[in-house]
């Protein structure tokens, strides 16, 4: 996932954010990404800071949780940046076109061998200097 691959100025819905958001995760998991961990973005200005996690659920049409898969190799520092920097960025146009957080959103993938995933977007409270 490169910076050229960043978020597309013209996401405006809510629907919009959603497919967005399963691509950006897609993309990641495909470059050796994986999730089951949060991160906190602090924006400047009047922006709410947020923090984002992202889990590993069952796969559709099972009864159990499958173990994650593990990365082919490690993932390179450059990757990890990447991958925040792009969903700080979407997640910053999300607020800044009116998406509502404090929410979910679950994805299916139909792919057997991708796992579905759910990431969940909360704001956080104000840092006192």
């Amino acid at each position: 996932m490169s910076r050229t691959q960043s978020v597309p100025l013209w996401m405006a819905s809510p629907e919009e954010f959603q497919s967005t958001l399963k691509m950006v995760l897609s993309t990641a998991y495909k470059n050796d990404r994986r999730f089951d961990r949060a991160w906190t973005f602090r924006y400047p200005d009047d922006t709410p800071d947020l923090m984002a996690e992202i889990t590993h659920l069952e796969k559709g049409g099972t009864k159990e949780i499958t173990n994650p898969p593990q990365p082919t190799k490690p993932p390179e520092q450059a990757v990890l940046k990447d991958f925040r920097d792009v969903l700080g960025d979407l997640l910053l146009k999300g607020y800044r076109r009116g998406i509502d957080f404090d929410r979910a959103w679950t994805f299916r993938y139909p792919d057997a061998e991708h796992p579905d995933l759910m990431v969940e977007v909360t704001y956080l409270e104000e840092q006192i200097d």
